[in-house]
């Protein structure tokens, strides 16, 4: 106790006392209110200074799963705040010997369906998808609990799962065939993958209106991503902005962002399966996408191919186009149909016709398309670079090369024995060996023996054609598509003494069956007889008429190095006969009558004298002996062995490769190669 003298204002002194506990106590109470504002103001700007770290919190797990551990703030002292940094993939197609990716320094990860490739990619590991599928039962095999995460982190799970299933798929397939010479396909020889680098960003870049972290690709590479998983453009409209795909239990749509660009959302909206339907992971695919089709002339120098192709026309046979009509219109031309041929495919001609079994573009990419099919694989699906639908329905491509088979040995077809025509035969014979094999093994349609003997055929007859006349090649083909649209659009009328009724044709015995003569036929034939008269047709209406026309303009080339139209006439040629008669129908002739092509034609004889430039007759010195005979006279046997060797190539090529039913072609034969960057949200 202490005793103090406290002044008054009258002079007077008051005497009080102070208790010093009192004293030391309110001394604490002061320093304890004055702590916890200190603390209260250091707590508020350091709330302050965390806050400044926008985005944080949408970096969680609940959003970007394994790749919130990326996720980091760091302090900005010339801005005295924090920045959040984070990392996302960047996701590219490429072959899995690719080793340069579009970040510098970056380690390149491949999706391949392993538990390193999981952790790699920060994908959900083994336990976690067991849990998943788990889920997707309970939930009706659809997912959407975690609707709150971010689109991409699902993509890559799902690709994950579609390379881990195919390939087990695949094996089981294998094991199920008879032994094989050599192993099974690994995914170190594909040459189609899907890679990712991790890229760190900032919150700071981030668009308004942006919530979630996104993924980079490009429009290219996810124009093949989504090929590959099986999701099918429904709506591409560029000048919208309006992007849908869906399939195999996928939706993909796309919109623009301000500020960012194209930004695509990945959901999951049903069940998907990655077995039979599993597209061929070869390089070729990224052409297929935008409508391009590499074919067996194609050299194998083509690095530049995917950047100049958007800029600049197809000037060769090494490609063909089949994005859009006026595309295969222009494929037409590149082959040299006339305009007429060329103009069925016009988008403005809502008449004309493109299909007997199946639609014809698809006949040209079976007859000229490079065979993607990977030996000792059982994958068989392809994009459709064609607009048309290829539905399997309406024929039977293993009836067909029966059918084929008969035909090429009938007596009645005027094929000369030759050894490409003897090999078809042969090939034809031991096809239909190896179908009859198929249907009793475990995997019917998949069998490893068929799909390589398939291949093999593929490879001789690709071999042969390469090896054959170029010129000769281009006139059949070209003689056999004017042949093809000109019966399906322009059909003849049938002679008065011709009573055959095609809507009674399903219904006439097989034996007493007049031949097929039209098109319009197969429509009214049953699924039994529809192959055989397809194939009456091309070997008894349309070969005839392709040797005749492709010999006569052969020769032509030969003797003035320019094949004139057959429908027009040229100032230059003036002098050559009248060629307006072969505008008409030919009339097959029998084999008697039908010449060995020893020289010109009749018509063209008697007027070989007043030429201006004689026509060549392409031949060798014959002896005394007559040990060699005029090389003109084998030109109408090359025409019919290539003309057959392109038909069981087709055959051939669809059946070793397969398109789904719901995938068509959406213009956009200039994405090829196209490194627009776009987004996944």
């Amino acid at each position: 106790m202490a005793d103090q003298d406290i002044p008054i204002l009258d002079n007077r002194t008051l005497h009080v006392t102070v208790d010093d506990g009192d004293d030391r106590l309110i001394n604490v109470f002061a320093l304890v209110f004055a702590i916890v504002a200190l603390i209260g103001t250091f707590a508020q700007v350091l709330q302050q200074y965390i806050a400044s770290a926008a985005g944080y919190s949408n970096c969680g797990e609940p959003v970007m799963g394994e790749w919130h551990h990326g996720k980091k703030r760091k302090f900005r002292w010339s801005e005295l705040r924090f920045e959040v940094q984070f990392e996302t993939p960047v996701i590219f197609v490429c072959p899995p010997s690719n080793d340069k990716g579009p970040i510098k320094g970056k380690p390149i990860y491949f999706i391949d369906g392993t538990d390193a490739s999981l952790k790699n990619t920060r994908a959900l590991l083994p336990q976690q998808e067991v849990q998943k599928q788990q889920e997707l039962v309970q939930q009706n095999r659809v997912h959407t609990a975690d609707n709150e995460r971010a689109t991409w982190v699902s993509l890559l799970s799902q690709l994950q799962e579609m390379e881990r299933e195919s390939q087990a798929w695949q094996q089981k397939h294998y094991n199920n065939n008879p032994p094989q010479k050599s192993e099974a396909v690994q995914f170190k020889t594909h040459t189609l993958a899907i890679a990712m680098q991790s890229k760190q960003r900032s919150w700071d870049t981030m668009p308004d209106g942006v919530k979630k972290p996104y993924a980079t690709t490009a429009i290219c590479h996810l124009l093949e991503i989504a090929a590959m998983m099986g999701i099918y453009w429904q709506e591409f409209d560029r000048s919208k902005d309006k992007y849908r795909a869906e399939g195999n239990g996928y939706m993909l749509t796309g919109s623009s962002v301000n500020d960012l660009g194209l930004v695509f959302t990945f959901q999951i909206s049903g069940k998907s399966r990655f077995q039979e339907n599993r597209v061929i992971p070869v390089d070729e695919v990224k052409d297929l996408c935008c409508g391009f089709v590499p074919t067996l002339f194609l050299e194998s120098n083509k690095e530049k191919r995917r950047i100049e192709f958007p800029n600049e026309d197809v000037k060769d046979l090494g490609f063909l186009q089949f994005g859009s009509m006026n595309e295969i219109a222009e494929t037409m031309v590149l082959i040299d149909c006339n305009t007429n041929t060329a103009n069925y495919f016009r988008a403005n001609n809502a008449t004309a016709k493109h299909s007997h079994l199946f639609p014809v573009p698809f006949e040209l990419l079976g007859m000229l398309g490079k065979t993607l099919h990977i030996r000792n694989s059982a994958y068989r699906m392809l994009p459709n670079p064609t607009p048309y639908h290829w539905d399997k329905n309406f024929f039977n491509l293993r009836r067909l090369i029966r059918e084929y088979q008969k035909k090429i040995v009938d007596s009645d077809n005027h094929i000369m024995p030759s050894p490409q025509a003897l090999q078809l035969q042969e090939d034809a014979s031991n096809l239909l060996w190896e179908l009859n094999v198929d249907k009793k093994t475990k995997t019917p349609g998949y069998s490893l023996p068929l799909l390589n003997a398939l291949h093999d055929v593929l490879d001789r007859c690709d071999a042969y054609l390469r090896d054959a006349d170029k010129s000769l090649v281009n006139l059949v083909l070209r003689e056999h598509f004017q042949k093809v649209l000109q019966m399906l659009n322009d059909p003849v009328k049938k002679p008065n003494g011709d009573k055959t009724d095609s809507a009674t044709i399903g219904d006439v015995p097989l034996d007493d069956r007049p031949r097929a003569q039209r098109f319009e036929e197969l429509s009214a034939a049953s699924p039994e007889e529809r192959q055989l008269a397809f194939m009456e047709l091309y070997f008894f209406t349309v070969l005839p008429e392709v040797r005749s026309r492709a010999v006569i303009w052969y020769k032509r080339q030969q003797s003035t190095g320019y094949a004139p139209s057959i429908r027009t006439r040229s100032d230059s040629l003036d002098s050559l006969p009248d060629t307006r008669a072969l505008s008409e129908p030919a009339t097959p002739l029998a084999p008697s009558q039908r010449p060995l092509s020893a020289g010109p034609p009749a018509h063209l004889e008697k007027h070989r004298s007043t030429q201006s430039v004689p026509l060549l007759r392409i031949s060798t010195p014959t002896p005394p002996s007559g040990g060699f005979i005029d090389k003109t006279t084998s030109l109408d046997s090359d025409a019919s062995d290539i003309w057959c060797t392109l038909v069981l190539r087709m055959l051939c090529w669809l059946l070793l490769h397969d398109f789904h039913k719901k995938d068509v072609q959406i213009p956009k034969s200039e994405l090829l190669g196209n490194r627009l960057p776009v987004y996944i949200a």
